[in-house]
Protein backbone atom coordinates (compact mmCIF):
# COMPACT_ATOMS: atom_id res chain seq x y z
CA UNK A 1 0.00 0.00 0.00
CA UNK A 2 1.44 3.09 -0.82
CA UNK A 3 1.01 6.70 0.96
CA UNK A 4 2.56 9.72 0.68
CA UNK A 5 3.98 12.54 3.10
CA UNK A 6 4.90 15.96 1.85
CA UNK A 7 6.80 18.12 4.57
CA UNK A 8 8.20 21.60 4.21
CA UNK A 9 11.98 20.95 5.41
CA UNK A 10 14.70 23.65 5.39
CA UNK A 11 17.17 20.38 5.74
CA UNK A 12 18.81 19.20 2.53
CA UNK A 13 17.13 15.70 1.58
CA UNK A 14 20.20 13.24 2.49
CA UNK A 15 20.66 15.07 5.94
CA UNK A 16 16.66 14.55 6.20
CA UNK A 17 17.15 10.58 5.18
CA UNK A 18 19.57 10.42 8.23
CA UNK A 19 17.44 11.67 10.39
CA UNK A 20 14.28 9.87 9.66
CA UNK A 21 16.69 6.61 9.72
CA UNK A 22 17.61 8.04 13.68
CA UNK A 23 13.51 8.78 14.48
CA UNK A 24 12.75 5.35 13.03
CA UNK A 25 15.44 3.89 15.17
CA UNK A 26 13.86 5.41 18.63
CA UNK A 27 10.54 4.63 17.47
CA UNK A 28 11.45 0.50 16.81
CA UNK A 29 13.80 0.84 19.78
CA UNK A 30 12.18 -2.36 21.81
CA UNK A 31 11.29 -4.13 18.73
CA UNK A 32 14.88 -3.88 17.67
CA UNK A 33 16.30 -4.60 20.92
CA UNK A 34 14.24 -8.00 20.98
CA UNK A 35 15.13 -8.82 17.32
CA UNK A 36 11.45 -8.10 16.17
CA UNK A 37 12.25 -5.11 14.03
CA UNK A 38 15.32 -4.05 11.73
CA UNK A 39 16.09 -0.92 9.71
CA UNK A 40 17.68 -0.46 7.06
CA UNK A 41 19.49 2.31 5.06
CA UNK A 42 19.87 1.61 1.32
CA UNK A 43 20.55 4.78 0.11
CA UNK A 44 22.33 6.15 -2.99
CA UNK A 45 23.20 8.68 -4.90
CA UNK A 46 20.13 8.42 -6.46
CA UNK A 47 17.46 8.44 -3.85
CA UNK A 48 17.20 8.30 0.13
CA UNK A 49 15.59 4.94 0.76
CA UNK A 50 14.97 3.54 4.59
CA UNK A 51 12.94 0.52 5.27
CA UNK A 52 12.17 -1.22 8.10
CA UNK A 53 10.29 -4.66 9.09
CA UNK A 54 6.74 -2.84 8.56
CA UNK A 55 7.03 0.17 5.67
CA UNK A 56 9.77 1.67 4.07
CA UNK A 57 10.24 5.58 2.91
CA UNK A 58 12.22 6.76 -0.08
CA UNK A 59 13.17 10.36 -0.67
CA UNK A 60 14.02 10.72 -4.66
CA UNK A 61 16.88 13.08 -4.64
CA UNK A 62 17.01 13.26 -8.69
CA UNK A 63 13.77 15.21 -8.96
CA UNK A 64 14.23 18.07 -10.95
CA UNK A 65 13.59 21.18 -9.65
CA UNK A 66 10.83 22.17 -11.68
CA UNK A 67 9.08 19.22 -11.19
CA UNK A 68 9.51 19.56 -7.18
CA UNK A 69 8.31 23.44 -7.75
CA UNK A 70 4.80 21.80 -9.65
CA UNK A 71 3.89 19.73 -6.47
CA UNK A 72 4.91 22.73 -4.24
CA UNK A 73 2.60 24.72 -6.15
CA UNK A 74 -0.19 21.93 -6.14
CA UNK A 75 -0.29 21.28 -2.85
CA UNK A 76 -0.56 24.91 -2.01
CA UNK A 77 -3.59 24.94 -4.27
CA UNK A 78 -5.58 21.74 -3.60
CA UNK A 79 -4.46 21.71 0.36
CA UNK A 80 -3.28 24.66 1.58
CA UNK A 81 0.12 23.41 2.65
CA UNK A 82 3.76 24.94 1.64
CA UNK A 83 5.57 21.51 1.26
CA UNK A 84 9.02 21.36 -0.45
CA UNK A 85 10.12 17.51 0.23
CA UNK A 86 8.16 14.47 -1.31
CA UNK A 87 8.39 10.89 0.88
CA UNK A 88 6.86 7.90 -0.47
CA UNK A 89 5.58 5.03 1.90
CA UNK A 90 5.46 1.59 1.14
CA UNK A 91 3.40 -0.57 3.33
CA UNK A 92 3.70 -4.09 4.19
CA UNK A 93 0.52 -5.41 3.27
CA UNK A 94 0.03 -8.13 5.91
CA UNK A 95 1.81 -6.00 8.74
CA UNK A 96 0.01 -2.85 7.58
CA UNK A 97 -1.93 -2.50 11.06
CA UNK A 98 1.78 -2.68 12.56
CA UNK A 99 3.27 -0.38 10.69
CA UNK A 100 0.15 2.01 10.51
CA UNK A 101 0.48 2.55 13.96
CA UNK A 102 4.31 3.09 13.97
CA UNK A 103 4.33 5.26 11.08
CA UNK A 104 2.01 7.57 13.31
CA UNK A 105 4.75 7.42 15.98
CA UNK A 106 7.18 8.43 13.53
CA UNK A 107 4.84 10.86 12.12
CA UNK A 108 4.69 12.02 15.73
CA UNK A 109 8.13 12.52 15.89
CA UNK A 110 8.37 14.38 12.66
CA UNK A 111 5.79 17.31 13.59
CA UNK A 112 7.74 18.02 16.85
CA UNK A 113 10.69 18.64 14.50
CA UNK A 114 9.84 22.36 13.33
CA UNK A 115 6.65 23.92 12.82
CA UNK A 116 6.78 23.86 8.54
CA UNK A 117 3.50 22.60 7.20
CA UNK A 118 3.03 18.70 6.08
CA UNK A 119 0.21 16.28 4.14
CA UNK A 120 -0.41 12.69 4.40
CA UNK A 121 -2.11 11.14 2.13
CA UNK A 122 -3.33 7.73 1.31
CA UNK A 123 -2.78 5.10 -1.58
CA UNK A 124 -5.27 7.13 -3.76
CA UNK A 125 -4.34 10.88 -2.85
CA UNK A 126 -6.78 10.86 -0.44
CA UNK A 127 -6.01 13.54 2.39
CA UNK A 128 -5.76 12.42 6.01
CA UNK A 129 -3.84 14.61 7.88
CA UNK A 130 -2.05 18.00 7.24
CA UNK A 131 -0.47 20.74 9.50
CA UNK A 132 -0.73 24.39 8.22
CA UNK A 133 1.48 26.89 9.95
CA UNK A 134 2.07 25.02 13.07
CA UNK A 135 -1.26 23.22 13.60
CA UNK A 136 -2.15 19.98 12.89
CA UNK A 137 -5.68 18.72 11.02
CA UNK A 138 -7.49 15.26 11.00
CA UNK A 139 -9.61 14.97 7.94
CA UNK A 140 -13.04 13.93 9.48
CA UNK A 141 -15.04 13.69 6.42
CA UNK A 142 -17.05 11.17 6.52
CA UNK A 143 -16.34 8.37 3.78
CA UNK A 144 -15.71 5.68 6.46
CA UNK A 145 -13.07 3.66 4.08
CA UNK A 146 -10.84 6.59 3.90
CA UNK A 147 -10.61 7.95 7.59
CA UNK A 148 -11.32 4.52 9.54
CA UNK A 149 -7.46 4.52 10.46
CA UNK A 150 -8.10 8.19 11.93
CA UNK A 151 -9.98 6.90 15.29
CA UNK A 152 -8.89 8.46 18.84
CA UNK A 153 -6.49 5.77 19.98
CA UNK A 154 -4.60 5.86 17.03
CA UNK A 155 -4.05 9.71 16.81
CA UNK A 156 -3.22 9.44 20.27
CA UNK A 157 0.46 7.66 19.13
CA UNK A 158 0.93 11.11 17.41
CA UNK A 159 1.64 12.51 20.92
CA UNK A 160 0.82 16.13 19.35
CA UNK A 161 -2.17 18.60 19.53
CA UNK A 162 -5.03 18.55 16.44
CA UNK A 163 -8.06 19.71 15.69
CA UNK A 164 -11.01 17.80 13.39
CA UNK A 165 -12.31 18.87 9.90
CA UNK A 166 -14.08 18.43 7.23
CA UNK A 167 -11.56 18.72 4.31
CA UNK A 168 -13.95 18.26 1.66
CA UNK A 169 -16.69 20.51 3.59
CA UNK A 170 -17.04 23.37 0.89
CA UNK A 171 -15.68 21.48 -2.11
CA UNK A 172 -17.21 19.29 -4.85
CA UNK A 173 -15.61 16.14 -3.82
CA UNK A 174 -17.58 13.11 -4.23
CA UNK A 175 -17.63 9.54 -2.39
Amino acid sequence: MDYRLSIGSNLPREELGKLLHDMLCEVLFVELINYEAEVRDRSDAQQVSIGCTYFSLSIDLDEEEEYLERFREMNLEDHGVDTNVRISIQFITRLFDIGYLKFFELFGKMLRLNDLDMLVENHSSYPLMKRIKGCLKINTHSDEYQTSYLDKEDLALLNYPYLEEDFFKNSEYRK
